[in-house]
């Protein structure tokens, strides 16, 4: 056997027609060891990483590909497979039968060569041949690996009834109730976005990011060329997907799949935020399932990770390693113990989905907070961190019947009309929109030069979203709600107006005071007063009904 080094991506072209042959063969369905993927890499990201790439020829035939990667500590040469903080998974590229073969000269090579070596490899599928062989190799030569793991749920078709499976998982979290509702309130269609509408993909994903931590430079500098210079390929085993999920002609949600012999890889997703209550990530994943079934796709690979919905889709599961060895001198021992620390701690911290979900919530706020974050926006943070431990809320609820109006100074004419969720989306409210899930009819100001919301009605249920309370409305009964207490004269004659024979009920906090006292002053009558006070683990809920006509008013939940 000879090894040969190929030192620039222009040689590598040479050499473009082997690889594809040697994967075509093995039907390999891996997209990050496919050729395409490497040479643009290279040629984008890799520029200034120190690659050392090997064909392995054996009687006058290339036989195998070993992308490598390599960096110096403590003179130590460590040794990985090329895109280890881009590519989700790694591999030899060698036909089945000469992997071992491979696998063996080259390793032994490379530890002839240097003496101090260490072998660093991320991404091995516990699925794939490559990884056993690599493994059997160490072990054969006494160097015990440092293996670790991360999850990796996939939907394999061919193993489950896809229908009875879908129809099932859908309902999970009422994603099939929330679609209806976005469907009810719009235009809701999947699209495939040409090469000029890709910046929306990436400000999506920014705008989902942004007040939470991303490790994957999806957005940034060459990563985000080489993600759009993937879009381009034609022709190749490997390729790019992306579907929009689009509302009322806006994106709302995104998936960036990489495709490779009928695997889909689940690259990267992002939703609009001010559409989270609709869960449109989880609609647009459920999109994506559809149409790869029908697209005869055999797996539908949701990558690395403990996310919720991952588990809620798969039919099994894999592993990915991470696989750390050194070439058995005490400096590479050494380091190699110093990087297995590193690696035990954050493979314990990542298998903890609540460790992974405060690292990326919390400490993303909390870096928002410092980069952009007002006076306002840390007087928020701190109140709902005090909260957290200490708590007291009274909510006080009012009724205003037909007879017990006073009438207003002024007329109110046709002050407000009804704002529709186009209007809103402009707004970047996410608080608006969630009232058009919980079933509202929002109220802007008719002569404003904005569409400012004024207020929202509901006809069917009264709620107190900080005590977590909904219930359903008395008969002839509307509740009024959002930031009425400036205009709440002029919004309840509006009401009288437009519904002269209804009642009309409103609530006031602890806090607000003069709002209380104004709505006394309209001619509302308290009703019902809601309490409740936690401190660290103890909670009461206490409600003091004043009226019958309080509603089904029980307890605070």
């Amino acid at each position: 056997m000879q090894l040969i080094r190929i030192r620039t991506d222009d040689e590598l072209m040479w050499y473009k027609d082997i690889w594809d042959e040697i994967l075509a063969a093995e039907v390999n369905d891996n997209p990050f060891i496919e050729f395409a993927w490497f040479y643009n890499w290279w040629q984008i990201v890799g520029r200034r990483a120190r690659v050392e790439l090997y064909a392995v020829e054996e009687n006058g035939h290339i036989i195998a590909f070993f992308p490598f990667t390599v960096r110096l500590r403590w003179g130590i040469r460590i040794y990985s497979f090329t895109g280890e903080n881009i590519a989700n998974y790694s591999g030899v590229v060698a036909k089945k039968e000469w992997l071992l073969p491979a696998i063996t000269f080259v390793f032994n090579q490379l530890i002839e060569r240097h003496k101090h070596v260490i072998f660093s490899f991320h991404g091995l599928l516990e699925s794939k041949e490559s990884t056993k062989v690599i493994e059997q190799y160490f072990v054969e030569r006494q160097l015990h690996p440092s293996i670790f793991r991360v999850v990796t749920p996939y939907l394999a078709f061919h193993d489950i009834d896809f229908q009875k499976h879908f129809n099932q998982r859908r309902k999970m979290h009422g994603v099939d109730r929330r679609e209806r509702k976005l469907r009810n309130l719009g235009s809701l269609t999947r699209a495939v976005p040409s090469q000029d509408e890709l910046w929306q993909m990436f400000r999506l994903f920014d705008r989902r990011w942004a007040k939470k931590l991303d490790t994957s430079d999806f957005t940034k500098g060459k990563k985000r060329d080489f993600f759009e210079r993937l879009t381009l390929l034609k022709g190749e085993a490997l390729q790019v997907e992306v579907d929009a999920l689009v509302f009322e002609n806006q994106w709302i949600a995104f998936t960036y799949g990489i495709c490779c012999r009928g695997r889909y890889v689940t690259y990267a997703l992002a939703h609009e935020p001010t559409f989270n209550i609709f869960g449109p990530g989880r609609l647009v994943n459920q999109e994506i399932i559809k149409r790869t079934f029908s697209e005869n796709y055999h797996l539908f690979d949701m990558s690395i990770g403990y996310e919720p919905y991952k588990f809620d889709w798969r039919s099994s599961i894999d592993f990915t390693r991470r696989m750390l060895v050194g070439s058995g001198t005490k400096r590479a021992k050494l380091l190699v113990g110093h990087y297995s620390l590193k690696a035990r701690i954050k493979e314990m911290l990542k298998g903890n989905y609540r460790v992974v979900e405060w690292k990326r919530n919390t400490l993303g706020q909390l870096r928002y907070l410092v980069k952009y974050g007002k006076v306002k926006d840390w007087l928020e943070y701190g109140q709902l961190f005090v909260e957290k431990f200490i708590r007291f809320k009274q909510v006080d609820l009012y009724e205003l019947s037909p007879s017990d109006s006073v009438t207003p100074h002024r007329p109110v004419g046709d002050l407000f009309e009804e704002l529709s969720i186009q209007e809103a989306m402009q707004l970047d409210d996410e608080e608006i929109i969630s009232l058009f899930y919980k079933g509202y009819t929002i109220f802007k100001d008719s002569f404003a030069e904005t569409n400012k919301i004024a207020f929202a009605l509901h006809a069917v249920n009264w709620r107190v979203d900080e005590l977590q309370i909904v219930e359903a409305l008395p008969k002839q009964t509307y509740f009024l709600t959002y930031d009425v207490y400036k205009n709440i004269d002029i919004i309840t004659a509006f009401f009288q107006k437009m519904k002269p024979a209804q009642t009309l009920w409103v609530t006031a906090s602890f806090w607000q005071w003069r709002k209380r006292k104004r709505l006394l002053q309209l001619g509302y009558k308290r009703i019902s007063r809601m309490k409740h006070f936690k401190c660290a683990r103890y909670e009461r809920n206490h409600v003091e009904k004043y009226t019958e006509s309080g509603g089904d008013v029980h307890s605070v939940h």
